[in-house]
């Protein structure tokens, strides 16, 4: 049986395969902020990636499995209202997906088996229950604050010398993605509206400037790297320009959004360059936006 390349396209749709690239900078910077470079087992980095990337894809697809009686109003021509792939399919996927992440946890440590059972507890309840609610942009929030933390999982509570050594510093990218990510679900509400100026369109804007006045604050007060500014820089450009062209109603909603998911790496490369220096930083950056802005051209993120 051959397989069109359509067919691949819709699940790559299904899956939003360009946001998938985003989870492996959240990895990086959590393994990273605990694991000198020196260090580093790139078996292990694979690993935890692979593992995070299984836990989004499925709950991209849990996502549209359970909202599939909406999406066949608002979104009809996407892969599962328009049965161009099936909903038998679309459950193997999710489960295959979660299955995978729970078996590759629980053999690399308990630490990121429990952390791997409770985003996945997490996504379940965000996707049946608690997505249309005040709660739902907080549980995502959530979700991709403790990607951070799968990502340290194999060293953020090693012992040494018989005392947890852990490193407040990292409650700051940790919180920064939590803000940042409740920000943009908070403004994916309205995505499939015409952009108006009002106060729930313009206050994720809001959230995610004051994350920027924060982390500058850090940087000023050596907090991290001075060369964490470049990326910072970076990152402030491309928000206020996404947030310019929304407000001229030059982009959509949705676009935005789009530009938004992707920025999710730049604001990673701000602590990750603080780390393993800006060459490193940016480098990451530079490979992990390439192939989201070429996907992005053909598959939505949203």
């Amino acid at each position: 049986m051959t397989i069109s390349s359509s067919t691949v396209i819709n699940y790559l749709r299904l899956v939003r395969i360009a946001n998938v690239f985003t989870t492996v900078s959240n990895i990086i910077l959590g393994y990273f902020f605990f694991t000198t470079i020196n260090n580093l087992d790139y078996f292990i980095i694979v690993k935890l990636i692979s593992i995070s990337a299984m836990l989004y894809t499925g709950g991209m697809v849990l996502n549209d499995y359970f909202d599939i009686k909406i999406d066949k109003k608002e979104r009809p021509w996407r892969p599962l209202p328009s049965n161009k792939i099936t909903k038998k399919n679309a459950l193997v996927i999710i489960l295959f997906s979660f299955s995978y992440s729970l078996i590759f946890s629980f053999i690399m440590e308990s630490n990121t088996f429990i952390i791997t059972l409770i985003m996945i507890t997490l996504i379940f309840l965000y996707n049946k229950f608690l997505k249309n609610t005040i709660y739902g942009p907080i549980n995502m929030g959530v979700i991709r604050s403790l990607n951070i933390v799968l990502g340290a999982s194999q060293s953020i509570f090693l012992l040494e010398n018989s005392l947890l050594i852990f490193d407040i510093r990292f409650l700051i990218p940790v919180f920064s993605e939590f803000f940042y990510v409740y920000a943009i679900t908070i403004l994916s509400k309205n995505e499939t509206s015409e952009f108006s100026f009002n106060l729930y369109n313009i206050f994720p804007f809001v959230i995610i400037y004051l994350i920027i006045f924060f982390i500058f604050f850090f940087i000023i007060f050596n907090i991290f790297n001075y060369f964490s500014l470049i990326s910072l820089l970076i990152f402030f450009s491309i928000i206020s320009y996404s947030q310019i062209t929304l407000l001229k109603k030059i982009i959509t909603i949705q676009k935005s959004i789009s530009n938004l998911i992707m920025m999710i790496v730049i604001l990673d490369s701000v602590f990750i360059t603080d780390i393993v220096g800006i060459y490193y930083g940016l480098t990451l950056s530079f490979l992990l936006i390439i192939p989201i802005l070429f996907l992005s051209r053909k598959i939505y993120m949203t």
